[in-house]
């Protein structure tokens, strides 16, 4: 367990092993009738139940009541569930609740359709499955329930939010029952959290993480942004990947802060929330970054930020002919810091370098003080052979053994990015071609290939991509089309749909072309096809 430094630890029960459930607990008796969440207020237009905000002691008791709830189906501690959550404060209650039973959540994004998640239940064999209603236009728990039908580990499918199906206990409920006295916590067996990545030729990697990662996480970002208990955090990004957890759920818990959710990115509630909830820090995608400046958001007398990062995706860092249209920090009229999510393994904090440098990143160890001393959370370095960025650290996860993020003899996980020296201590972000950025996912552009060229009316495809300031990669689709065969986008993204495929991988345009260029080897050149663009 960790053995990090927690503000307010001052009773001697509070000098014990930190746990991601205990700190909640411990808040919890330091003050139970403080607001620490806050839901979005565009909860119920998303199909749930009104917006909600937890006091301390009502999140404890909520998750006290879904540990309980866990343990009385005969959950273990450490087996595995699968949870997809939206940006609600749902989505830290049932985690914690999970955590508190002893069990390992591997987290799935909200756009994952039947394909992804039946895919993970392979991988993973988890023994229950945690969703919603209905999001949307969609309805998760249904999803999950037929997935789960024709998987034979998952004995249970639970949801929150009314009108679930058949078959799918409620969560809800659980919560209301409550739970007489305090539930004993359990010690995970494994690790805490399992988030997906993806790497060249491997679509799905799951990146397995301790809770002594998560946490190590949210000590970096507390301490490089001096946060406390009177700050308000508006978090824009899911407990998916590690801007979420490194800005949003463990300095909530480590620093004893307010935790507002909001479901990404809606930028009219964005907006709303920035200057109704009083947050104090927050982080988000550069280009809106960019347009709440010159909305002049940031300007208003209401706003109380006093730290604003910006999320560099790896398309951004990589790409260096990318159009400039994000504001300087000094035009931002608040201190900025810079996120970079690297590989989906960390997301490193940094004070910001003009923009022309946005790729520059520090070579070796990162030290939060300016003299270069201080903890070491993150070091990066180079593969002599490949210039394959490698990063290590208490704060960066791992693969399987066999993975591809698997750790090296000293330490180092793939980002699954390159990189380029620049003298002895900067180096600069390249690409990995077979590598995909959209949206805040990577992809491995094999899977796209396979999907396109399952389509009965090509002969071929494949996919390329082309720059975007707000998602990153745009995706197309290079299809070589059967003879006198129609091309029609609406026919391949319906043949998509109707095998379970997440929406965001569809292709926003196609390309017709006479064949897909190949090496000796077979392997797609995708220069080739862009030169034809």
């Amino acid at each position: 367990m960790s053995t990090l430094p927690v503000p307010d630890a001052d009773t001697p029960e509070d000098s014990g092993p930190i746990t991601a459930e205990a700190l909640l607990r411990r808040r919890a008796r330091q003050k139970a009738e403080a607001i620490t969440l806050i839901d979005p207020p565009n909860r119920q237009t998303l199909g749930h139940s009104a917006a909600r905000q937890l006091t301390y002691g009502e999140a404890d008791e909520a998750v006290d009541a879904l540990a309980a709830f866990f343990a009385a189906l005969g959950l273990q501690p450490g087996d595995r569930i699968v949870m997809q959550l939206p940006n609600f404060i749902d989505e830290p209650l049932a985690l914690l609740g999970a955590w508190r039973a002893g069990l390992a959540v591997a987290a799935i994004p909200m756009l994952w359709r039947a394909t992804e998640i039946a895919r993970v239940c392979d991988a993973l064999e988890p023994k229950a499955l945690i969703g919603c209603s209905r999001f949307a236009e969609d309805a998760p728990a249904e999803t999950l329930r037929d997935v789960a039908a024709s998987r034979l580990s998952v004995r249970f499918v639970l949801g929150f939010g009314d009108g679930l199906p058949d078959g799918v206990g409620s969560l809800d409920e659980a919560m209301s029952a409550g739970h007489a006295g305090d539930f004993t916590p359990r010690l995970p067996t494994g690790p805490s959290l399992i988030t997906f990545t993806a790497r060249a030729g491997h679509p799905l990697v799951p990146l397995f993480r301790y809770e002594d990662e998560i946490l190590a996480q949210g000590a970096m970002t507390v301490l490089s942004l001096s946060l406390d208990r009177s700050d308000v955090i508006l978090n824009g990004y899911p407990f998916t990947g590690t801007v979420g957890l490194g800005l949003g759920l463990a300095p909530w818990l480590i620093g004893g802060t307010r935790l507002v959710q909001h479901h990404p990115f809606e930028y009219g509630v964005f907006a709303q929330q920035l200057l109704d909830t009083g947050a104090t820090v927050t982080a988000m995608p550069s280009a809106i970054l960019a347009e709440l400046g010159a909305n002049r958001v940031l300007q208003d007398p209401r706003c109380r930020l006093r730290r604003v990062g910006r999320v560099w995706s790896p398309a951004e860092l990589a790409d260096p002919a990318a159009p400039l249209n994000h504001m300087a920090a000094e035009n931002l009229s608040r201190p900025v810091f810079d996120l970079y999510p690297l590989g989906d393994l960390a997301s490193l904090l940094l004070r910001p370098a003009k923009l022309a440098d946005r790729a520059a990143l520090p070579l070796g160890p990162m030290h939060l003080d300016k003299d270069g001393g201080g903890t070491v959370f993150a070091e990066t370095t180079l593969a002599d052979e490949t210039g394959a960025l490698l990063l290590r650290g208490p704060v960066v996860p791992q693969g399987r053994s066999n993975g591809p993020v698997a750790r090296d003899a000293q330490g180092f996980v793939a980002t699954g990015l390159r990189g380029q020296a620049e003298g002895a201590s900067r180096l600069r972000v390249s690409r990995d071609a077979e590598l995909v950025h959209h949206g805040g996912f990577t992809i491995a552009a094999s899977e796209l290939d396979g999907l396109y060229q399952a389509f009965p009316g090509f002969l071929d495809a494949a996919c390329f991509v082309l720059p975007d300031p707000v998602v990153g990669d745009r995706i197309f689709g290079a299809v070589s089309p059967s003879p006198n065969a129609p091309v029609s986008l609406e026919a391949l993204h319906r043949f998509l749909t109707e095998r379970g495929v997440a929406p965001y991988k569809f292709p926003d345009k196609l390309l017709v072309v006479k064949e897909i260029p190949r090496d000796a080897k077979g392997t797609i050149i995708r220069e080739e096809i862009l030169a034809q663009v």
